[in-house]
């Protein structure tokens, strides 16, 4: 899948053994190890209204209310793993 370059991408990664990455509120999951990282991609003005918690071994994301905007979850390959609303 070619990016859309109207949408900005955050990467995420686990830097240190197996990851949970969880995407709320819709409970969405994805498990990473070190190393591994997925990128979501989303509208540049909700940036300011995500949420991201670290823990060990889990990262939580926070997304405006759904249907605020489409998420595109993509792979370390630039593929869609998910949409999310």
């Amino acid at each position: 899948m070619e990016a859309d370059r109207s949408m900005m991408e955050m990467k995420i990664a686990a830097t240190a053994g197996l990851t949970r990455v969880t995407f709320e509120p819709g409970g969405v999951v994805f498990t990473l190890d070190a190393g591994e990282f997925i990128t979501l991609q989303l509208d540049p003005s909700l940036a300011p209204s995500v949420e991201i918690n670290i823990w060990p071994n889990g990262i939580s994301v926070w997304l405006p209310y759904p249907g605020e905007s489409d998420y595109i979850v993509l792979d370390s390959g630039n593929d869609e793993l998910a949409r999310l609303w």
